[in-house]
This record gives C-alpha cells, sequence and structure tokens, in this order.
C-alpha cells in the first residue's frame, strides 16, 4: 500500500524561484548529494555549501531549461507522470529534499529529464544517484528517464531527436543507504566548520 506524500513536505515551487533556492539552501538536495558520492565531489560540496555561487545561465543550461516542460509533457502522455514543479521533503528529515521533474499521482513513480550534448547508452551514475536520492525523498518505486540529446545548428541549439530516449530506473535500496550516509556527512561537515 502506498502512503501519499503529506502535503507539508511540499516545501516550495521552483517558480517562486527565490524561495525554492532558500529553501534548498537550507538542506541537502539530490544534485549536491549525487556530487559529493565521490571523495572529491565530497570536498567541492563542502566548500559550495560554506561559499554558494549563483550560476550564471549559459546556453547548455538554458537548452534543459527550454526543452524541459515539452519532454515532461510527453513523459505525462506516454507514463501519465505528471510535471513537478515543487521541492519535496523526505518524511524523516525534513532538510533532504528532491524536486523530481515529475511525479506521479499516487506517488509511486518520479520522472527525471536530462539533456546534453553526447549520446548516451544508459542513464549515468551521477544521474542515477540523483533520482535515488529523489526515490528517498519521495517514497517512489520507479522513474521514467527521459534524455534528449542537444545538437547545434547554425549556433543554435536544438533537439538532435523529435522524441526522448527512454529508460526506467527502479529504486536501489542499497543505493539510497549511502546517499543518506553521504548526506548525513554533508550536514556533520556544516556543523564543524572545517
Amino acid at each position: 500500500m502506498t502512503v501519499l506524500i503529506s502535503a507539508d513536505r511540499f516545501i516550495e515551487t521552483s517558480e517562486n524561484r527565490d524561495a525554492w533556492l532558500e529553501a534548498r539552501a537550507g538542506g541537502v538536495t539530490a544534485t549536491e548529494v549525487a556530487r559529493a558520492s565521490t571523495p572529491a565531489g565530497f570536498l567541492e560540496a563542502v566548500e559550495e555549501r560554506r561559499n554558494p555561487v549563483e550560476l550564471e545561465p549559459n546556453g547548455y543550461m538554458r537548452f534543459g531549461s527550454d526543452n524541459e516542460d515539452w519532454i515532461s509533457m510527453f513523459v505525462k502522455r506516454e507514463f501519465g507522470i505528471m510535471p513537478n514543479k515543487w521541492l519535496i521533503a523526505a518524511e524523516d528529515n525534513l532538510r533532504f529534499m528532491a524536486t523530481p521533474d515529475g511525479l506521479s499521482l499516487d506517488h509511486r513513480r518520479i520522472s527525471e529529464v536530462k539533456t546534453g550534448g553526447k549520446d548516451i547508452k544508459s542513464p549515468p551514475l551521477q544521474h542515477r544517484r540523483q533520482v535515488g536520492w529523489q526515490f528517498y525523498c519521495t517514497g517512489a518505486e520507479s522513474c521514467e528517464y527521459a534524455f534528449m540529446l542537444r545538437a547545434e545548428v547554425n549556433g543554435v541549439f536544438v533537439p538532435a531527436w523529435m522524441e526522448p530516449k527512454m529508460w526506467r530506473i527502479e529504486r536501489d535500496d542499497a543505493l539510497i543507504t549511502d546517499l543518506i550516509e553521504t548526506a548525513n556527512r554533508l550536514l556533520d561537515s556544516d556543523k564543524e566548520g572545517l
């Protein structure tokens, strides 16, 4: 039996960007914990937590954000997973948060949309870690992962295909256990100030 995510765990919507960023700054997010899962990435994540820097959007980032909505609608049409903009906190720790790109009405499935300049044969480990954290925060059991290749035509980035490539990622509790450990280490580093 699936338990729906309680309303108090929906923290803030990314459409209210400043409040969404402020809420994220108080916890550990999917992007952050995935990055911190390697020794070098952990050190970078700790440094970024201590000295946050707002990234200036570039053409690669704009391509991703410009195409996320229609790809999310494609996923909705094909798999019935609704587009999501909400930052969602884990049931047992409200400082552990994620914003999956899609969430089914029964909260059992999520979706994740990615774009890139190189074709892939399967979702990269970094993305699987992000999805693993989203599983933990939402309680979902599977993810429809959509990837769109970026191409350049006359100096403009465009989708390389008519539809994204799709994979299903299943929940991996061993991976989630490792991610929780990494997230706790990040929170401990905040206290230590080392």
